[in-house]
């Protein structure tokens, strides 16, 4: 169980599949609960992870607060699961709970939406040695008043909108799954917990998919928090005039209206500046639905409580204003009628016509930059010999590797291509024990189907075939990454080899690094293949530009 908390760190979610699939889904699940009693401490340096039992009294451990990606799969499984199996796991899960600390049973009642009673009973669990913040996921559950009403203390996770990960909090991948589970499970119920997330992005492009007057209601109120939150409003009375002006006749025929949800607050001496500000915008917005579209007050009215028809029937009965009559133009002054400003004078740009310059080509560079550049510890490491003779002292798959072939970008940028695989190579077997298919490739190198014909092509300094097998498996819809090619390697190639290879990378738009050192070797050749660079990625290749 030790060693599966550390996994489920890195590949949690296919983790989770492969249990299943190869041991079952109650299987799964008793592995699920037994990973609630393992605490993982927080440490400084990624590559160690210190493991501790969760015990209440001696703290709960890093993301102890947050979801885990392997546990919250098993929702997923138990969703599509027949009922006499999930019966079976949600027995599992209830009968741990008890045994579980208190900050992470909120996660069990997220596995299990099915069972609210879980989370409602939970809502009222206190725990003094923490914030329980971890309690704000059982919003996403909850489906009793009371207890929903207990949870609007409980903000600062920002459930409900996805982002990643920055000092100030933990990334959450499921904010947007979240609100759209809750709306679909619970429908016009949920409304009133998500108001306070309504002016994020991620809450309030689905609540302005649904057509009700307590939606638009809810965007009303928060339309003065920021700018998306204002179109929003915008393009919903467009799409939903009926249910647009019934919430604003609602909220007009308040004597006092809501406050505005969540957060930040409004300062006292603000409030009424706001108050007023938003009353006239609700007005206004009334006034120009009732202008273009006329019917809309009588298809509405049946709809609408007393006072609310009172404030439409107060707009209806208002005197239409007068329309001022336009002044004949004859009796203004031209500069009025037609004011010099209103026309735009072309202006011809100015064009010169001279003869280009013909000057010779150069490179230049700084007194010693290329013997720096040669010396860096990628360079020596893969400068020592040509690329044939790397090819029989190393086996293809391996030079294929170290070329940038492969899918493991995260090895290639880190130890192929600094030239520390050989001295971490121990190392990272030890590290990645558990996962095969990358202890084959430290091993030995690049191993698909297209590793032998990439071989083949490279031997024989087919370089066209050799573009086309790096572009039919880096723009696989399974790749993650995008590979990058080492110029570092490419660089020992013989020079016209390398100057097509260095050309046809960049009319691909491919990726690639140690492109200072491949042109300090190949010099004002490589110029044509720069340019294409420059086209397509200009930040990373004006400095080079400079030198040329």
């Amino acid at each position: 169980m030790a060693a599966l908390a550390c996994i489920a760190q890195n590949d949690s979610q296919q983790l989770l599949d492969e249990i299943v699939q190869q041991e079952g889904l109650e299987y799964a699940t008793e592995v699920v609960i037994a990973r609630q009693f393992i605490a993982r401490c927080y440490e400084s340096d990624p590559l160690v992870v210190t493991l501790q039992y969760q015990d209440e009294d001696y703290g709960y451990g890093y993301r102890s607060e947050t979801y885990n990606e392997f546990d919250l799969r098993l929702r997923k499984h138990l969703s599509l699961a027949e009922e006499s199996c999930w019966q079976r796991c949600a027995d599992k899960l209830i009968a741990a709970l008890p045994g579980i600390t208190k900050v992470r049973r909120p996660f069990i009642a997220l596995i299990l939406p099915e069972k609210p009673e879980i989370a409602n009973e939970l809502v009222g669990l206190e725990c003094p040695r923490t914030h329980f913040h971890s309690k704000e996921w059982l919003k996403v559950v909850a489906n009793d008043p009371t207890a929903v009403r207990k949870l609007e203390h409980y903000w600062s996770q920002d459930i409900f909108s996805d982002r990643e990960a920055s000092y100030m909090s933990h990334e959450n991948h499921f904010g947007y799954a979240a609100c759209a589970a809750l709306l679909r499970e619970q429908g016009l119920a949920a409304i009133p917990r998500l108001a306070m997330y309504a002016h994020k992005e991620d809450c309030g492009s689905l609540l302005v998919q649904i057509n009700h007057p307590q939606v638009i209601r809810t965007l009303l109120l928060v339309a003065d928090k920021n700018k998306p939150s204002l179109q929003r409003v915008a393009k919903y009375h467009k799409n939903f005039p009926h249910a647009t002006l019934a919430a604003l006749a609602e909220l007009l025929a308040l004597t006092e209206p809501p406050a505005r949800p969540g957060y930040p607050i409004i300062e006292d001496k603000k409030l009424p500046a706001q108050q007023k500000a938003r009353d006239e915008y609700w007005r206004t917005l009334l006034q120009t639905l009732m202008a273009s579209q006329p019917q809309l007050a009588e298809e509405v009215m049946q709809w609408l409580s007393t006072q609310a028809r009172a404030v439409l029937n107060s707009y209806l009965s208002a005197p239409p204003k007068p329309v001022i009559d336009s002044t004949d133009n004859s009796n203004l002054p031209e500069i009025l009628v037609s004011p010099p400003w209103r026309s735009k004078k072309k202006m011809t740009a100015p064009r010169l016509d001279l003869a280009p310059l013909e000057l010779t080509p150069q490179v230049y560079w700084q007194p010693g930059e290329q013997e720096r550049l040669a010396a860096t510890e990628s360079a020596r490491y893969f400068s020592t010999e040509s690329l044939a003779q790397r090819m029989e002292q190393k086996s293809g798959r391996v030079v294929l590797q170290e070329l940038g072939f492969g899918d493991d970008v995260w090895l290639f940028l880190n130890y192929i291509l600094p030239g520390k695989l050989d001295a971490a190579r121990n190392s990272l077997i030890v590290q990645w024990h558990y996962y095969q298919g990358r202890v084959e490739e430290i091993l030995n190198g690049w191993n698909s189907p297209e590793a032998q014909l990439a071989e083949q092509a490279l031997r024989s300094g087919h370089i066209e075939a050799l573009i086309n097998i790096w572009e039919n498996d880096n723009y696989s819809r399974y790749r993650p990454e995008k590979s990058v090619w080492n110029l570092y390697l490419l660089a020992q190639l013989p020079r016209e080899m390398a100057l097509t290879f260095w050309l046809r990378i960049n009319e691909k738009k491919h990726l690639f690094a140690g492109e200072d050192y491949f042109l300090s070797i190949l010099g004002l050749d490589a110029l044509p293949g720069l340019l294409l660079a420059f086209s397509h990625r200009p930040k990373e290749t004006f400095p080079l530009i400079l030198n040329f």
